[in-house]
């Protein structure tokens, strides 16, 4: 099955049928025009009229098995390709659930692609949960604030650049109703600093905010943090408590604390025989293949 909609015209224009031997159904996100007639065409609309009975499907069970190749951001490097199996996918899906607690009553707004793997192993959660799924053709800041008021929407994923720009956005508008509604914010990409996640506890002050690292070659999050938890439905009782265990979680003389493996991940960090310099080493079903 292939989903498009009119920005992916010119790419599936260049397809024959024949290319795709597998391909049964299209479905269009927009009105069909007279040259969508390779396949059976099905809008969003003819759904809804018309459930349709899909053929029968052979299902191959392959936990194990590629399911997507995933491209690193490049942070390093040059952007490098992963592939990752279903049951990595799987895994990550489950760790968040248990962690961030997602359930069918959310409203996830995407504000990450879905080509990282952030923006994906969330997508999939959410999926898994049954919850609601508000899309944005492309990130704007504005844009998702708007959406996050008009949908009421209660969990969505930042790394620290959109968090950013949102919490700006917020802070100049006359009314703001979002504050109400997300329960629910995990950040990656990342840390947070001292004066964002205090503006998050500000506009976000009944949302839950936790920080995850990882990696795409480990389908995504390894660790878990929680920067902010309100304890109270009132905000300055909630401020008191942050500024209290907040500071001290934020600027540490050691290092940086990542927080705690998920339930799937073996962790160990190994240092070298002067102590200062070290791996950290990760096995389990989320590593990539191969």
């Amino acid at each position: 099955m292939l989903v498009t909609d009119e920005s992916s015209y010119a790419r599936y224009s260049k397809l024959q049928q024949n290319d795709v031997p597998s391909l049964k159904w299209h479905i269009l996100l927009d009105s069909p025009s007279s040259d969508f007639t390779k396949w059976n065409v099905l809008t969003a609309e003819m759904l809804k009229r018309h459930p349709v009975k899909l053929l029968p499907f052979d299902y191959s069970w392959a936990p194990e098995g590629a399911v997507i190749i995933c491209f690193t951001s490049g942070t390093t490097g040059k952007p490098k390709g992963v592939t990752l199996s279903h049951g990595a996918l799987i895994i990550q899906s489950l760790a968040k659930i248990a962690i961030v607690g997602y359930n069918e009553d959310d409203v996830y707004l995407h504000t990450a692609p879905l080509f990282h793997i952030g923006g994906l192993s969330s997508a999939m959660t959410m999926l898994m949960v049954g919850g609601c799924h508000v899309l944005m053709p492309k990130f704007d800041a504005e844009s998702a604030v708007d959406a996050i008021e008009q949908y009421a929407v209660t969990s969505f994923i930042t790394v620290p650049a959109i968090m950013a720009s949102l919490i700006s956005i917020i802070r100049h508008k006359e009314t703001w109703q979002g504050g109400d509604t997300v329960k629910k914010i995990l950040n990656g990409g990342g840390s947070l600093s001292h004066e964002l996640i205090k503006d998050t506890s500000i506009f976000f002050h009944k949302a839950k905010l936790i920080s995850a690292y990882g990696m795409t070659e480990t389908c995504s999050s390894l660790t878990f943090l929680t920067l902010y938890e309100p304890m109270h439905e009132t905000t300055s009782q909630s401020l008191q408590a942050f500024g209290v265990a907040g500071s001290k979680l934020i600027h540490q003389q050691q290092g940086v604390c990542v927080g705690k493996a998920a339930p799937h991940i073996e962790l160990k960090i190994s240092a070298d025989a002067s102590g200062h310099i070290g791996r950290i080493l990760t096995r389990g079903p989320h590593i990539m293949l191969r």
